[in-house]
């Protein structure tokens, strides 16, 4: 049998019969409106419920992509794996632990600077690189 053949049989294939809506059905019953607002009740206080508990948690922004030096990404990855958090956390807390300390956070951002230098001489060199390999090409 060809393709075409097949193709054919699945157009002619039986289709399975419509299913009863259930959830009509009980909405037609008596029983089910004496059920329904009990019911309704309860999930509106309980969604209410959770929506105040929520309002005590500080709203959570959207994610972060992160560039990282690969072994501390690695060492970061091990640390979060073994506590059972997440990256993300981790660095909540060393943001809020930090910030109350200036001497602290002094030296943190120290590194941070000196760590986007090096970062920026290493962009140049890569920009570098791509620059005379694509001038390189087009010499050829």
């Amino acid at each position: 049998m060809n393709i075409l053949d097949e193709i054919r049989n699945r157009a002619t294939q039986p289709t399975v019969a419509p299913r009863e809506d259930v959830l009509a059905q009980q909405q037609d019953s008596p029983t089910s409106d004496v059920d329904m607002p009990s019911t309704a009740d309860s999930s509106v206080s309980e969604l209410t419920l959770l929506e105040e508990q929520l309002q005590n948690f500080p709203e959570i922004a959207p994610r972060v992509p992160i560039r990282l030096d690969l072994s501390i990404k690695q060492e970061l990855d091990d640390l979060c794996n073994q506590e059972k958090i997440t990256v993300e956390t981790l660095l909540e807390a060393f943001y809020v632990t930090c910030k109350d300390k200036d001497t602290v956070m002094k030296q943190v951002l120290k590194e941070a600077k000196k760590r986007l230098k090096s970062r920026k001489e290493a962009g140049n060199i890569r920009s570098s690189i791509t620059r005379l390999a694509n001038l390189a090409k087009k010499l050829k």
